[in-house]
């Protein structure tokens, strides 16, 4: 396993800056569905074999399976949402701390590694005044790729607000 330190790992207060400057505006059933829509289609022309999942609370409210993905993704999307929806912070930033730490983040707060995974790709969903009220979860690609594509595409919805 990859340690921090590694050269291909972000730093940690890059993705914690990316945390305090991806805010929604608005964050109604429409607005995670216009998310939802505008990643679909970026990953379609780019023919990322994704899974990609929006959260809104406890209720599954946008997926979309890109071909080339398979039901694993499904369930690899699920557990790296529960680790998001359990810390309010990206499952890439969840896992880059435990490690800089030592710690296992499975034994260190007695997760089920079958239901939470520590993965890139799970970023919380935060809206301006009201805080973290969702997630939106990318699964296929290698982990790294998985975040930045959720960070590039919401960096994009942003920016079209």
């Amino acid at each position: 396993m990859s340690t921090p330190n590694s050269e291909n790992w972000p730093p940690i207060d890059e993705l914690e800056a990316q945390e305090r400057d991806l805010v929604l505006g608005r964050a109604d059933l429409a607005a995670l569905h216009d998310l939802g829509e505008l990643m679909a289609t970026a990953a379609a022309e780019r023919a990322l074999p994704i899974v990609i999942q929006i959260r809104a609370g406890a209720r599954l409210v946008y997926v979309a399976a890109l071909p080339g993905s398979t039901a694993s993704n499904d369930q690899w999307a699920a557990r790296k949402a529960r680790l998001t929806e359990h810390f309010e912070q990206s499952s890439l930033l969840v896992r880059l701390r435990h490690e800089r730490d030592g710690q296992d983040v499975h034994s260190a707060h007695t997760l089920s590694p079958e239901l939470y995974q520590a993965h890139g790709g799970a970023f919380p969903l935060r809206a301006r005044g009201v805080g973290v009220i969702g997630s939106v979860v990318v699964s296929g690609l290698p982990q790294l790729d998985d975040h930045a594509f959720v960070v590039e595409q919401l960096k994009a919805f942003i920016g079209n607000r």
